[in-house]
């Protein structure tokens, strides 16, 4: 015969719920039972099975629980012997229900009306609050010490009795559930109530619908947890068996307010309230949780609650926001991509992994092609961050009055011809991720101020609406500009600059690691599919070149040579070694011939200047004369407008040309082009400038 142990906080309560097990079911199975201090002296629990009322008294019992022990929940209902003198009250008659907490007073009232006592209404009452003394009747579950002083009348309903599901059940662990139902269980159902209704008590009685909405459940990807009014779990999902398995290996029979006390489940079962979500932790997980309720012909019935893993939310919004842009975001380099074995490369590598471990902002420094983004994306890559994306972002390819709505997106309606339903911005893609925000040098002064709101806040407002985002995003930077320049000439915003130049990197160019230049070259040749051989002459050629395109340029002379046709390649097939360093002493003449004509009359920060721009000083002139026409003529003149007299003078510079000049001589502090819309002035250097230029 099968053993049973009951156990109990108090063992008088342990042997009266024995008491009542073995009244239907001594015939098929032995009954012991224990304290739960008792539990806690033993080694281990011998019986087959292991019967318990509470949340409380599984945590004591299953440590003390062999494998082949199977734990019993087991709920109680209403005696209908110590219930029957509540029909005879007058309907409409006011009664405390009286026990030792807020739960158990609204089970024992979920009991009653169950039960058919409509004629009655009943406040709940367990010794806390005060109550209205109009009321001269308690009706009390054996809890008669709690009844407050004044009540005129107590009626006793005496202790619970074993619920008949859980009878059942029970019985038919035993192997005897068809003899149960058929004996013990017509006389079972003779003395006490359901509790147990399960879903068909919650949605309604309906059969087939209880049985679709538990395959529903089984099938959500969500924890899916429903409880009775009182929080009484009578069904879950395995999802949710798994989220809360740190707290319980069991959850059906226990109540929610025991499993998750954090949610205060019962501030939503006295008043109707709108679902929200609580964010709690579980021993470092986790967990989003939601409740709502349960409402059949207005009446709560009970709640479901849902659990979501928080870091699964953030994958999923994650990919959701990656599908939401046009192309991927991913970063496909890493270290082990960066070619090179001099002692510049591995040390600069050696910094940049260091790095990678931190999460404060990156500024990557260096020449024209010496491979920021491939750092970048190397840093990603090797970081904490890595699962998320790597968004790339060139501030110097984005027309201005669009960088900002590429930035931090839009909402629907925010400018003529904004999509419908807005977009998501670059940062909000970056999400969890990486944003890399090359030539940073070039961002306008009234993005560098949002972009530093960015950094301090956490947020972002999309452009046309008042609604904030909170991001996380790690900010990696590169230039080849000095930055520190800029802000000393007001270009670029000195409190960004130290926020973005946390953890600067700088790159070295190919001619401090010449010893690169080779195996670069061969790495190239391998990608292409051709493989090249050269003369002594000209690798050697190859490796003194000067390469101020670094490995961008070194990479176009590989595909240069691999069209040549030849195997073998000799110094005379360097074309393009020969052509660029003619160009260059060509440029060094026309230099010198200027700065000669130029003299002592010209400033030398001008004449400097000047030499710098060598055939774009027509554009210089042209830029220069129509703003001194706009001062003479007391207006200001926008990037546009001065495009649009080129065109009427016949001139061919692009509306590019002409932004990147204005750029370079408010730089350099001969024009004022932060008047916002007002257009670009010219200052007094700048007319000074002008007359320079004239003097050639």
């Amino acid at each position: 015969m099968k053993r049973i142990a009951v156990v109990a906080m108090e063992k008088q309560y342990a042997k009266y719920l024995r008491d009542n097990l073995a009244l239907y079911l001594s015939n098929y199975a032995e009954f012991y039972y224990y304290s739960l201090s008792e539990i806690e002296k033993m080694d281990f629990i011998e019986e087959e099975f292991v019967v318990i009322s509470t949340f409380t008294i599984f945590q004591g019992v299953k440590h003390k629980m062999t494998t082949q022990s199977e734990l019993i929940v087991v709920n109680v209902t209403l005696s209908r012997e110590k219930i029957k003198p509540l029909y005879e009250l007058p309907m409409g008659t006011r009664a405390l229900l009286v026990n030792f907490d807020y739960r158990t007073c609204v089970q024992a009232i979920t009991n009653l009306y169950g039960a058919g006592l409509h004629n009655l209404e009943l406040v709940p009452y367990f010794g806390e609050d005060d109550y209205d003394h109009t009321i001269h009747l308690a009706i009390t579950p054996n809890e008669v010490r709690l009844v407050p002083e004044g009540i005129k009348k107590i009626i006793d309903i005496g202790e619970s009795v074993i619920d008949f599901s859980c009878l059942y059940h029970i019985a038919e662990r035993l192997g005897v559930s068809d003899v149960f139902a058929a004996k013990e269980g017509i006389r079972a159902k003779k003395i006490g109530y359901f509790s147990n209704f399960g879903m068909e008590r919650l949605l309604g009685e309906n059969e087939s619908l209880t049985e679709r909405v538990d395959t529903l459940i089984k099938l959500m990807k969500q924890g899916i947890i429903l409880a009775d009014i009182v929080g009484n779990i009578y069904t879950c999902n395995e999802k949710a068996q798994r989220l809360l398995q740190n707290r319980s290996e069991l959850l059906v029979g226990f109540n929610i307010s025991e499993l998750l006390p954090e949610i205060k489940i019962q501030s939503y079962q006295k008043q109707k309230k709108e679902p929200r979500d609580e964010l709690i932790c579980i021993n470092g997980m986790n967990l989003i949780i939601s409740v709502v309720q349960i409402i059949v012909e207005e009446e709560i019935r009970g709640s479901i609650i849902t659990l979501d893993n928080f870091e699964e939310v953030e994958e999923k919004q994650h990919g959701i926001r990656t599908r939401m842009s046009s192309s991927g975001h991913k970063a496909r380099y890493s270290f082990s991509d960066i070619i090179g074995d001099s002692h510049e490369i591995i040390k600069t590598i050696q910094i940049a992994r260091r790095m990678a471990k931190s999460d404060s902002s990156v500024m990557i420094i260096g020449e024209s092609g010496t491979g920021k983004e491939i750092f970048a994306q190397s840093i990603h890559n090797e970081s904490l961050r890595s699962r998320y994306n790597f968004v790339a972002v060139n501030c110097a390819a984005i027309p201005e009055n669009l960088l900002e709505s590429e930035m931090f997106g839009y909402a629907e309606g925010a400018f003529t011809g904004a999509k419908r339903g807005g977009t998501v911005g670059y940062f909000e893609l970056a999400h969890k991720g990486t944003i890399f925000l090359d030539e940073i040098g070039e961002m306008p002064l009234n993005l560098q101020s949002k972009l530093l709101r960015v950094i301090e806040e956490r947020q972002i407002t999309k452009v046309g609406s008042n609604k904030q985002f909170y991001v996380d995003v790690r900010i990696i930077c590169a230039t080849n500009k000095n930055l520190f320049g800029l802000v000393e000439k007001g270009g670029f915003r000195e409190d960004l600059y130290y926020r973005l130049n946390v953890l600067p990197l700088r790159l070295p160019s190919l001619k401090e690691r010449k010893s690169d230049i080779y195996p670069i070259l061969l790495h190239f040749m391998k990608q292409v599919g051709i493989p090249l051989s050269f003369t002594e002459e000209a690798k050697e050629a190859l490796i003194y070149y000067g390469w101020r395109g670094n490995i961008r340029e070194l990479r176009n002379a590989v595909e240069f040579l691999c069209n040549l046709g030849k195997e073998k390649i000799e110094l005379k097939d360097l074309i393009f070694l020969r052509e660029t360093q003619t160009v260059r002493r060509s440029s060094l003449m026309q230099e010198e011939k200027l700065g000669n004509e130029v003299g002592g009359e010209i400033a030398e920060y001008e004449k400097s200047y000047i030499l710098r721009f060598g055939n774009k000083i027509p554009l210089m002139r042209f830029v220069l004369e129509e703003l001194i026409k706009a001062k003479g003529d007391k207006e200001f003149l926008s990037r546009n407008k001065l495009y649009r007299k080129a065109t009427e003078r016949g001139l061919s510079f692009t509306e590019g040309e002409i932004r990147g000049m204005i750029r370079s001589l408010s730089e350099a502090g001969f024009l004022d082009s932060r008047s916002g819309r007002r257009g670009t002035s010219i200052l007094d250097r700048g007319i000074h400038l002008y007359r320079s230029l004239n003097k050639l």
